[in-house]
């Protein structure tokens, strides 16, 4: 159990993306509709890339995360989820704004799982069923590792590409409703403005977690001099 909750939890820092998009995977049920195909469809894709010899070589590690990084694009829905995690704030920025914040959101989420690829590379899945209810579906899957199995929940919406990923929920916690939570304390405690600069730092500085900045100080109090009252 605590090796689950360590899972999940880094999972929900920036993991989650990606998790079970290198996994190995087993046949899905016959009664796996459009949401789930695609999203085998893209695991499939990734494991061929990692399973590729032409990446396994040490010097191939940033060309194997470059093309992992486009199949994902193909069904991860980053302005979808930006634009949840921000909620009110989003309708508040400009387009500029709403740009260069989807540009570091993503970036942050790739820095974070990218040395983490190989560690879950043994890892097998089975799919659970999946329900739609318009154009939005959830497609239910079971990760498995010696001991563990955790439950995973894709959230997707349909799109002219297909079904678009914008969310996964790890054992009952989601990975936007957490994002949302950390971000929201960043911009009620200062501004939207406090969060950007905190992203830029944390992709400056190659911090691949998506912990927030810790509340800005304030000004420095004031220092009476020796002959002050």
């Amino acid at each position: 159990m605590k090796t689950q909750k360590r899972m999940a939890a880094a999972i929900i820092r920036g993991l989650a993306l990606v998790l079970v998009l290198n996994l190995g995977v087993a046949a899905p049920p016959v009664f796996a509709g459009p949401p789930t195909e695609d999203v085998k469809a893209i695991i499939d894709e990734v494991m061929g890339i990692l399973r590729n010899p032409a990446y396994q070589a040490p010097g191939q590690k940033t060309a194997r995360l470059r093309l992992i990084e486009q199949s994902a694009l193909r069904r991860l829905d980053y302005q979808e989820m930006a634009k949840r995690c921000l909620e009110e704030t989003w309708n508040t920025i400009s387009q500029a704004q709403r740009a260069e914040f989807i540009r570091m959101f993503a970036e942050l989420l790739k820095a974070s799982y990218a040395d983490k690829l190989d560690d879950f590379a043994k890892s097998k899945v089975t799919y659970e069923g999946e329900s739609q209810n318009g154009n939005a579906a959830e497609v239910r899957i079971l990760v498995l590792r010696t001991n563990d199995k955790i439950p995973v929940k894709f959230q997707l919406l349909q799109s002219p590409q297909g079904w678009m990923i914008y969310d996964l929920i790890i054992e009952d916690v989601s990975l936007v409703n957490n994002l949302r939570t950390e971000f929201g304390k960043i911009i009620k405690s200062s501004s939207f403005a406090a969060l950007m600069k905190c992203l830029r730092l944390k992709l400056q500085s190659n911090i691949a977690d998506l912990k927030p900045c810790p509340p800005p100080p304030g000004p420095a109090p004031k220092t009476r001099s020796k002959g002050g009252s």
